[in-house]
């Protein structure tokens, strides 16, 4: 008779044997696969930078680890408090110690259980002084802080006052230049036209309208008070007593404002005109004003505008006006006047003038800036901060557009 084995009688007989059974089951069980810590690696390093006086730099870093990866700043080796972050935003910028441009030199710790990384060193530089967002009051293409002014093709215009009627133009979603000034290219046979350049703005920037406009000279204190409203800034004016006609060009943005428009009084031609100007334009200044557009009527005297701003009210600024007498050759003078200013620290906040009288510039700074601002008559900057065009002088058979930042 066959034995059956059980599986108790088989266990029982292979132990008498001496042997050994291990089982193993597929649940219950202690294995686990364990994952390789990854060591800190930086893939994105901080970038040196110039900003401009009186705003804020950001640097920032990007790196791959094992988690949790801490960051820790540091400025020209001391590390910075509460900078523990990705990226980390400066104090307002200021001169370094004697006036040097270089501010100091950034760096980040990354760390995480593995190991701890040191990145580059970043370099912060100041720069030329930018208007603050929203003060359209001087260098007005530097309000555009996004890249792509020129991506899309800028234009041109004209405005023409003639015995036929007035033509008036406007870009809209743009920043302009002032109008193109000079009497004996402008006027001719009872009507005057004046010229202008724009750009579209970058899609990113806040709505900003130009409007160039001309009219009866007789009828200008009139027609500027009517313009004038607390969300626009004239930018440059015209006056051609000769054709009884005039032209002014103003930015309008549709963002809450505060500007304050002030007719200054009339600075009478003469020897001492260039310091009255001067003394007009000082005084507006320590009023925490600046002129934004400027002009000689049929006997040389000359008109002011200035503005306030209520997002401006402490801030003293330095002028220098520069009187650029006639000649045969006013571009070349012109723009070694707008260079000297440049070179000093001043940006061009108002120019006009004529032909028969001569040119006057106005340069304004606040009060210390000395950093020497870049000045070219064939911008080519891409990137924020903008040239903005400061001086836009036509003769015949010449245009003389100078921009600075």
């Amino acid at each position: 008779m066959r034995q059956l084995w059980t599986g108790r009688r088989l266990f029982a007989a292979l132990l008498s044997l001496g042997i050994t059974l291990s089982f193993t089951g597929c649940g219950g069980g202690n294995n686990t696969t364990g994952l390789d810590s990854q060591a800190v690696l930086i893939t994105v390093q901080p970038l040196s930078q110039t900003t401009p006086v009186g705003q804020t730099a950001t640097f920032t870093v990007a790196a791959t680890g094992t988690s949790l990866l801490t960051y820790q700043w540091s400025e020209n080796g001391a590390k910075i408090a509460g900078a523990t972050g990705t990226s980390y935003t400066t104090p307002d910028v200021a001169l370094g110690a004697g006036g040097s441009t270089t501010v100091g030199s950034f760096q980040v710790v990354v760390s995480n259980g593995v190991n701890s990384v040191m990145s580059n060193a970043a370099t912060l530089t100041a720069g030329p002084r930018s208007p603050k967002a929203g003060d359209l009051r001087y260098l007005l293409w530097q309000q555009a802080d996004a890249p792509g002014l020129f991506s899309t093709g800028g234009g041109s215009g004209e405005v023409e006052v003639s015995p036929s009627g007035i033509i008036d133009t406007t870009a809209s979603q743009a920043l302009g230049s002032p109008l193109g000034m000079g009497s004996s290219f402008a006027c001719g046979d009872g009507a005057c036209t004046w010229s202008y350049i724009f750009q579209p703005l970058p899609t990113a920037t806040s709505a900003l309208n130009m409007y160039y406009k001309g009219g009866i000279y007789s009828n200008f204190t009139s027609d500027l008070q009517s313009y004038a409203a607390a969300n626009i800034v004239f930018t440059s004016m015209d006056f051609e007593p000769a054709e009884n006609a005039y032209a002014v060009s103003w930015v309008q943005t549709t963002q809450p404002s505060g500007f304050d428009y002030r007719l200054d009084p009339v600075v009478p031609a003469g020897t001492e005109q260039q310091t009255q100007i001067q003394a007009q334009a000082t005084l507006d200044g320590t009023e925490s004003r600046i002129v934004t557009a400027v002009s000689l009527d049929a006997s040389g005297n000359a008109t002011l505008i200035s503005y306030g701003w209520t997002g401006d009210t402490t801030t003293v600024y330095e002028t220098q006006t520069i009187a650029v007498p006639p000649s045969t050759s006013i571009s070349p003078a012109v723009v070694s006047a707008a260079t000297t200013l440049a070179n000093a620290g001043y940006f061009i906040s108002a120019f006009g003038g004529n032909d028969t009288d001569g040119y006057i510039l106005i340069g304004a700074r606040v009060k210390g800036d000395t950093l020497t601002r870049s000045i070219t008559q064939a911008s080519t900057a891409t990137q924020p901060p903008y040239q903005t065009p400061v001086v836009y002088l036509k003769e015949l058979g010449v245009d003389t557009i100078i921009t600075e930042k």
